[in-house]
């Protein structure tokens, strides 16, 4: 009998989208590769943003120094691929603007966040390790 974990398929439709109000960065994402549903250790979602929206301020430094309504995610990596939309991304030394077809690296030791600086809603993946669930 295998121990391997075989290849799976998600698709993004059956996976429920978490509400903005209750998601870690306060917008719209979807976590579709997880640990707890894939034994993965490298998580993939997705995530839309509207005209005007903003996360919340999120961390990746070894030890949580987040204010209130912000999130600790302890040092993971993430990566972004924007597919729809205008995205700022600011972090602790300056900013980029982002567009469709731009990719993103997310090192550990940071602080970030997001802000959609376009006139039409946003749409972009994510992907982190160690996965968060």
């Amino acid at each position: 009998m295998s121990t391997r974990t075989p290849p799976s398929v998600v698709a993004l439709s059956d996976v429920p989208v978490t509400p903005a109000a209750e998601a870690v960065t306060k917008v719209r994402i979807a976590r579709a590769i997880t640990k707890g549903r894939n034994g993965s250790d490298l998580m993939l979602g997705a995530a839309w943003m509207d005209p005007g929206e903003k996360t919340n301020v999120w961390s990746s430094r070894a030890a949580d120094d987040t204010a209130d309504g912000d999130h600790w995610y302890g040092p993971v990596e993430e990566t972004y691929f924007i597919i729809r939309g205008r995205l700022r991304l600011t972090w602790d030394e300056g900013h980029f603007d982002l567009g469709p077809e731009d990719c993103v690296y997310l090192a550990p030791g940071w602080t970030y966040h997001l802000e959609n600086t376009g006139d039409e809603p946003a749409f972009f993946t994510y992907s982190m390790t160690p996965s968060q669930e």
